[in-house]
């Protein structure tokens, strides 16, 4: 079995999911997966798990070598490391969203991202967002008090089903992070609000860098 060494939060994750995906595809595989943050460990196998073919294995420090990042920075030397090139459009099985009882087309809308929930969208944007709106709104991603919707599907989803509302938007309003990706690399225009100077260099490294997400990306 292929071993390949990787490391970062629940964004980098699926990041590096796309980087592997094609091998996995083919051949099952080890990750070796580092992180600092306990608390997202379950989450990122989650993401791993989205592929069956990919065994994931936390590790106790990062790796001292070339290891696949979070980011779309280092695409040559990962390439000639591990031979891989990413899919910027993975496919996944996901799970039924049936019970939520969505509308037929909607928008999907995340106020709050990060490990700590310290990502938050602006209030006025958020009113702004769910005003002007013109399709329904649903809420994803994590619960945030500030806000009381009808259409609310905030911490009842699982990874696939989060993945598979996204999937079936025809808009995403959110936050840099993991969902971001997720919107982008299924091909959902995504408005993407940036709250901070480090949410600015984490698009540019990632959302911005390819052409593939770089298209349905709309930076506010």
């Amino acid at each position: 079995m292929k071993t390949y060494y990787a490391g970062g939060t629940v964004g980098d994750a699926y990041i590096i999911l796309c980087k592997l995906y094609s091998v996995a595809m083919k051949e099952p595989i080890l990750c070796k997966h580092y992180t600092a943050h306990k608390s997202v460990k379950s989450v990122i196998k989650e993401i791993y798990g989205l592929v069956p073919s990919i065994k994931v294995e936390f590790v106790d420090k990062s790796f001292s070598g070339v290891a696949l990042s979070g980011a779309f920075e280092n695409l040559i030397a990962e390439k000639v490391t591990y031979g891989t090139e990413p899919e910027y459009y993975p496919e996944f099985k996901l799970e039924s969203v049936k019970q939520f009882d969505l509308p037929e087309t909607y928008v999907v809308l995340q106020t709050v991202s990060g490990i700590r929930r310290d990502r938050k969208m602006f209030v006025g944007t958020i009113q702004s967002v769910l005003t002007n709106a013109k399709l329904p709104v649903v809420l994803i991603g994590e619960v945030d008090e500030r806000v009381n919707w009808s259409n609310d599907v905030r911490r009842q989803t699982s990874i696939k089903q989060d993945i598979n509302i996204i999937r079936n938007s025809k808009h995403f309003y959110g936050l840099q992070g993991f969902l971001s990706y997720v919107a982008v690399s299924q091909k959902v225009p995504s408005t993407v609000f940036i709250e901070t100077r480090s949410d600015e260099g984490a698009i540019q490294a990632r959302t911005e860098a390819v052409e593939q997400w770089r298209k349905y990306l709309t930076k506010r």
